[in-house]
C-alpha cells in the first residue's frame, strides 16, 4: 500500500477555467495580467527552469490499485499574494470544480480542495459544498492572513472537523516574496534557493501558533498535515513547545495538555525531501521517538522534483515501507459525530 499525501496538478490555461465560472469573471480573468502569469503560478517553488511544471495531470492518469493519491491543484495556493481576493474566491471556485472533475479520476485518486485565509466564512462555505463531492479528500489551506493560531480561522476548522476533512498546508512559493504572503524570519530574501531553505519556519510558526493559541483544544477533531516542509525539525519543536509550557503554562491556561500530545494527535508532516533525512539513522539522530515517526507521512511532491517510493525504501530502510502506508488514517473520512 502507497498512500501519497502530496502530489501537484495544475490547469495548463486559466481560460480551462471559463466553463465553471460567470461571463463577467471570464472577462476579468482573460485580461493579459492573468493570462501572462500562468506559468509563474504553475512554478510554485520558484527555483530555477529545472522546475519547470510537467503537463498537468490528465484524466487517463490514475493511481495504481495498491496507491492512494492527494493531489493539490497548486495554482490555488497563490492567492495568498492576491491583492484582490473578491477575484480569488471566484478563481477558487472555478478551479476546485475543476480539479474535482479532472484529478480525481478513479475513487483511490482524491483532490484537495482550496479555500482562502482571507475569507473564512466563504472558505467554511466551500468546505461543506465540497464535501459532499466523493473525489474530495483534504481542504489546502493557503498561508496568509495572520498566524493559524488566530480565531479568524476557526470557521474553517470547524468545517473541516464537522465534515471530516483534514487541512493541509502547503506553501504556494509567494511566502517572503509577495506581500500578502507571510514573510520569512530577517527579512526579504533574494535567492529563491534561500527562501526554500528557510520554508520550514513556517510550519514550525504555525504549530507553534496553534499549539498555545489553543486551536487544537478548541478544534480535538482537527487534523492538519503539513506538506513540503520536510520532517526532521519535529523532534526539536516538540521538545521547545513542552519546555515552554513546563515553565509558563499560567500564562495559557486554556492550554490544558503538553503541546506535544496535541502534535501527536493532530498534526502530520510530509517526508519530501526525504533525501534530508540521509539514512536510516536519521530517526536516532533526531530523537524520534517511536509515536512521532508515526507523524510522518510519505508525500512525493511530484512532479517538483519529487521523491519516488523506491527512494524513501532507499533513505529510510525499513521504517520506509511503513511510512508509505501511513497517511491512509490521515486521508479517511471521519465525520463528526451527531448526537
Amino acid at each position: 500500500m502507497i498512500v501519497d499525501c502530496d502530489r501537484h496538478a495544475a490547469v495548463a490555461r486559466y481560460s480551462d477555467l471559463f466553463p465553471y465560472m460567470s461571463l463577467s469573471w471570464q472577462k476579468h480573468f482573460e485580461r493579459d495580467e492573468f493570462v501572462g502569469s500562468v506559468n509563474d503560478a504553475a512554478n510554485h517553488i520558484r527555483v530555477s527552469e529545472r522546475f519547470v511544471h510537467e503537463p498537468p495531470l490528465a484524466a487517463a492518469a490514475s493511481p495504481a490499485e495498491d496507491e492512494t493519491w492527494l493531489t493539490i491543484p497548486h495554482q490555488g495556493l497563490t492567492i495568498n499574494g492576491w491583492a484582490d481576493q473578491v477575484a480569488a474566491t471566484a478563481f477558487l471556485e472555478a478551479l476546485n470544480s475543476y480539479a474535482a472533475e479532472h484529478f480525481a479520476p478513479t475513487p483511490s485518486a482524491k483532490v484537495a480542495a482550496v479555500v482562502s485565509p482571507h475569507d473564512p466564512r466563504w472558505s467554511a462555505e466551500e468546505i461543506r459544498r465540497r464535501a459532499e463531492t466523493t473525489s474530495v479528500g483534504a481542504v489546502a489551506l493557503p498561508l496568509g492572513g495572520g498566524l493559524l493560531g488566530s480565531t479568524s480561522f476557526d470557521p474553517i476548522f470547524e468545517a473541516c472537523a464537522d465534515v471530516g476533512l483534514p487541512v493541509v498546508i502547503h506553501f504556494s512559493g509567494l511566502e517572503g516574496r509577495y506581500v500578502g504572503a507571510p514573510p520569512l524570519a530577517g527579512g526579504v530574501h533574494y535567492s529563491a534557493f534561500s527562501r526554500e531553505v528557510l520554508m520550514p519556519q513556517l510550519a514550525e510558526s504555525n504549530i507553534t501558533s496553534m499549539c498555545f493559541e489553543g486551536a487544537f483544544e478548541k478544534h480535538p477533531g482537527l487534523r492538519v498535515l503539513f506538506g513540503g516542509f520536510g520532517f526532521t525539525w519535529l523532534t526539536a519543536l516538540s521538545w521547545r513547545l513542552d519546555r515552554e509550557w513546563r515553565t509558563f503554562r499560567h500564562d495559557v491556561p486554556w492550554v490544558k495538555r503538553p503541546p506535544s500530545t496535541y502534535v501527536l494527535e493532530q498534526v502530520w508532516v510530509t517526508s519530501w525531501p526525504v533525501r534530508e533525512a540521509k539514512d536510516p539513522a536519521v530517526w536516532e539522530r533526531f530523537g524520534f521517538s517511536d509515536d512521532l515517526k508515526q507523524r510522518v507521512v510519505f508525500g512525493s511532491h511530484d512532479p517538483f522534483n519529487g521523491d519516488s517510493p523506491d527512494e524513501v525504501r532507499s533513505v529510510l530502510g525499513p521504517d520506509g515501507e511503513r511510512l508509505l502506508a501511513g497517511g491512509l488514517p490521515l486521508l479517511e473520512r471521519e465525520l463528526k459525530a451527531v448526537a
